[in-house]
């Protein structure tokens, strides 16, 4: 093997990051891209997973690789195409495209028979809701206390390590956004005993839109920390 395609994942958002290693696998390696980085050191490594995707027997194919499964997976914390390095714009080759794609084909066709009519009727409501721009969580989903405890862990660290300069222009640009038109916008809210910075920080987090939050809030799900 000459190396291999990885995804390093968040735990606590689902953010992903793919990248290439040379070599025999690193469970110590998650990634050099900036935006990674950033993210490493306001969450912590303990809240990240990392996994490989693909072993590569040469170089050449490691770049395709790389490149393929960026293009497919489309990861948040990326920046750059893949390939050869840096911001390359370099394409993997037609056929190795398809058979990455015959290859997830196949995967989401073992996984659909290996489940129930209940959870094939869910997974069918949650990519039609995705495709949609909804959210695909139901009101009543609830963190549990595990994921509810690195949150609180990670927006204490993240908060000590803001600055008053910081918090000035984030509440400004919080009050900027398209469609904020009131204070309750920035007011900190409480949703399934997490508290969040305000209505667009929460809908953000849990996946759900900003009416969604402001509809929770109308029926005692979710409420204004004064």
């Amino acid at each position: 093997m000459f190396g291999y395609i990885y995804e390093t994942t968040n735990l606590i958002n689902g953010k992903t990051y793919i990248g290439k290693r040379q070599g025999k696998f690193d469970n110590t390696y998650y990634g050099s891209g900036m935006i990674l980085k950033q993210a490493l050191k306001k969450y912590g490594r303990q809240n990240f997973k990392i996994s490989v995707l693909a072993e590569c027997d040469t170089e050449c194919e490691l770049n395709n690789a790389e490149v393929v499964f960026i293009e497919q997976y489309n990861p948040v914390y990326n920046i750059a195409k893949g390939g050869t390095g840096g911001d390359t714009l370099a394409r993997a080759s037609k056929s190795y495209k398809q058979e990455v794609i015959a290859k997830r084909k196949q995967s989401m066709i073992n996984t659909w028979s290996s489940i129930s009519e209940e959870q094939r009727e869910q997974w069918g409501k949650n990519i039609s809701n995705a495709k949609k721009g909804k959210a695909t969580r139901p009101a009543s989903y609830t963190h549990s206390e595990e994921v509810k405890q690195r949150i609180r862990e990670s927006n204490v660290v993240a908060a000590k390590s803001r600055s008053t300069n910081w918090k000035d222009n984030h509440a400004l640009a919080m009050a900027a956004r398209k469609g904020v038109t009131n204070v309750h916008s920035q007011t900190p809210v409480l949703v399934n005993g997490i508290v969040y910075d305000g209505v667009i920080v929460a809908a953000s987090a849990l996946n759900v839109s900003r009416q969604t939050m402001h509809n929770w809030i109308k029926k005692g799900k979710a409420t204004y920390v004064n």
